[in-house]
């Protein structure tokens, strides 16, 4: 009986990092990759003991006393947990959770920087620019790029939003904005990125000198002339602030956006578009590939 006992305790820490007593835990589509970097970083804020599931090997046990849980991916976010459970979830591009059924928080922490200074910091990369085009795909995208469109106004931008249905769409999508675009700007957006569509975005870009952003360094190096977003271990930092924050009976709104940005600039994709940033832009990159 003993052992079948202890058999059962191993089968359900499994997947789970040791399962102290506390009231958080963490959830990872995938225990590697940017989910255990962004994982990592929560810990370093919140608590290097803080227990964790990977998802990918089995359904996490949620254990007693729990109040929050940490979701990583866009696998871990959506699992269905106790709706009296706190959820704040990041790495999850595209997904909004509905708090409607909650009675915990459900706080989605962006893998974006607040729309206000994304826009001034596209403007300090291309002074010239007036008017954006963003281009998305995942519905999520929907209710958070209305944010975008009134940062532009505030600023005296004008960002004009497009949704791609089919990936057939996109090369007619971007001829439409010759001469009503100065650039055009990529979000994260997991159904929007594919090898096929990325050289579509690329080859345009640069065969009609029309800046492309991107919000990943990742993409920077693709073929966009400069990115501007969150690294991950900013994510996980922010995760940890925002949990703090729930603990400590504070309303957090459902989106928090980052505040640290991480920008990578792409020199011979600018050269084909014609862009010389500026030096003071220069001087902020963390990266700049040739």
């Amino acid at each position: 009986m003993l052992f079948k006992k202890l058999a059962l305790l191993l089968l359900l820490t499994a997947a789970a990092g040791p399962l102290a007593a506390g009231d958080t835990i963490a959830v990872l589509s995938e225990a590697s990759g940017v989910y255990w970097e962004a994982f990592s970083a929560f810990r370093t804020g919140y608590g290097e003991k803080t227990p964790y599931f990977d998802i990918s090997v089995k359904k996490p046990v949620i254990p007693p006393g729990t109040r929050t849980v940490v979701a990583f991916g866009s696998a871990a976010a959506k699992h269905p947990y106790p709706p009296g459970l706190n959820l704040v979830y990041a790495l999850a591009p595209g997904y909004i959770a509905s708090a409607g059924a909650r009675s915990g928080a459900a706080v989605k922490i962006s893998m974006l920087n607040p729309p206000g200074q994304l826009l001034a910091g596209l403007k300090e990369l291309q002074p010239g620019l007036k008017r954006l085009l963003i281009l998305w795909r995942a519905p999520g995208f929907s209710i958070i790029l209305q944010d975008y469109v009134a940062a532009g106004a505030a600023i005296g931008m004008e960002v004009s939003l497009a949704r791609v249905k089919r990936e057939e769409e996109i090369p007619g999508l971007l001829r439409a904005a010759i001469g009503k675009a100065d650039a055009f700007w990529l979000p994260p957006d997991p159904l929007l990125f594919s090898p096929s569509t990325l050289d579509i975005f690329k080859g345009f870009s640069l065969g009609n000198a029309m800046p492309m952003y991107v919000s990943t360094k990742g993409l920077a190096q693709k073929g966009a002339c400069a990115s501007i977003g969150v690294s991950f271990p900013q994510i996980g930092l922010a995760a940890s602030d925002a949990v703090m924050k729930l603990h400590a009976g504070a309303t957090l709104p459902p989106i928090v956006y980052p505040e640290s940005s991480q920008l990578t600039l792409n020199a011979s994709a600018a050269k084909r578009c014609h862009l010389d940033f500026p030096a003071a832009a220069v001087a902020k990159a963390e990266e700049i590939f040739p």
